[in-house]
């Protein structure tokens, strides 16, 4: 064989190898960029998509048209369902944008990209206590305004002008989705690791908690309050607050200001709504003497309509005391399955969040507003 055969050949070969590798990788679409059809048993539960839920809420919601947005962390990416009853009597089309692990900023700019692509008519807006405290002796870097970031991961800027970088940003995401090895190994992942428990997100954004139910079936819901329980003692146990050194709110509640009145005088309108929180978190925040800050930062909520006259906003607040906090937790190794209104502390169920939405679409769905109260 010649030298000139062997490089040919060496060269289709390598050209073949890489287009079966975008060619799996495009069909299997492990991290929901391609939006090739999902087959049950093959491809439809995105194993892998834990990992890679921003990357995949970057391009997702403009696949479909949407008039509402759901925005929040993890606590509504698995607890409101975009498909409830109520949304689809009022024919709202709504894709849930939660953000696992992010802070306010990151949810703001993300729902703020949507924005500026579809013909978003309301937002579902929940807020968290702790997205809004740093810890007392922690350094403040300073930040732009929201609506002033001259930097962005997304295709618009907060301010509605173009990303510059984004085609180059764009291009390197679908390059890691497409002819990258970890993309093709999440790929065969994808194929075999398909069933009941696996990871996932819907084509509306919801994720189902397929993976929270595999781990109760497993070891319980002991399990999973546990090792929640260590992370929130790490986070309320040292001294917090919601203020800068000067005494002013810091960024976080800053953002909210801004992208409110952004919103409404888009014509958006807004429904701010906060979490419900197993009976063990609060008792967390009672022993670690948190719970005055967390009474002043819901006041700071309360007089949003003093510091925005002009806003479309309403407030639901979900963390007052309920009946449905106080489920007993089983003993460690007992199988016992989910509880029936919460995972674990922090992050409610599907079952619950479905109550939030009757609560909160009552006048307008005619469902009952038997949980949470509305402070305007």
């Amino acid at each position: 064989m010649t030298a000139q055969s062997y490089l040919s050949r060496l060269l289709l070969a390598t050209v073949l190898t890489v287009l079966a590798v975008v060619s799996i990788n495009f069909v299997v679409d492990p991290y929901g960029l391609t939006n090739a059809p999902r087959m049950e048993g093959f491809n439809a539960d995105k194993v892998s998509i834990n990992n890679y839920s921003r990357l995949l809420k970057k391009y997702q919601p403009a696949v479909a048209e949407y008039d509402t947005l759901i925005v929040g962390n993890s606590r509504v990416e698995m607890g409101l369902h975009p498909e409830h009853a109520c949304f689809e009597r009022l024919g709202w089309s709504v894709y849930n944008l939660g953000l696992p692990g992010a802070g306010v900023r990151k949810q703001l700019n993300y729902a703020l990209d949507v924005l500026h692509k579809q013909p978003v008519q309301r937002v579902l807006l929940s807020v968290d206590f702790s997205d809004f405290v740093s810890a007392a002796d922690a350094a403040q870097k300073a930040q732009p305004p929201l609506l002033q970031q001259v930097l962005g991961e997304l295709e618009y800027l907060p301010d509605g002008t173009a990303n510059p970088e984004f085609s180059w940003l764009s291009l390197q995401d679908y390059y890691q989705a497409l002819f990258s090895l970890d993309a093709l190994v999440a790929s065969v992942h994808t194929v075999v690791a398909q069933g009941p428990y696996a990871p996932n997100r819907t084509l509306a954004g919801f994720n189902p908690a397929n993976d929270f139910l595999g781990a109760v079936m497993v070891e319980g819901p002991r399990a999973l309050f546990d090792q929640k329980q260590a992370s929130l003692e790490a986070r309320f146990g040292r001294r917090l607050t919601l203020f800068d050194a000067r005494g002013a709110p810091l960024q976080p509640y800053e953002d909210l200001l801004a992208f409110l009145q952004y919103a409404s005088d888009q014509g958006v309108s807004i429904t701010l709504f906060t979490n419900p929180f197993h009976e063990l978190y609060w008792t967390l925040l009672h022993e670690h003497g948190q719970m005055p800050l967390y009474s002043q930062w819901k006041g700071m909520l309360s007089s949003l309509p003093s510091a925005l006259p002009r806003a479309n906003i309403s407030f639901w607040d979900f963390s007052s005391p309920s009946p449905y906090i106080h489920e007993a937790v089983p003993p460690a190794g007992v199988r016992a399955g989910p509880l029936q209104w919460f995972w674990e502390p922090a992050h409610y169920r599907k079952e619950l969040g479905d109550l939030m939405i009757d609560s909160m679409l009552s006048s307008d769905c005619g469902s009952s507003a038997a949980f949470g109260s509305r402070y305007f």
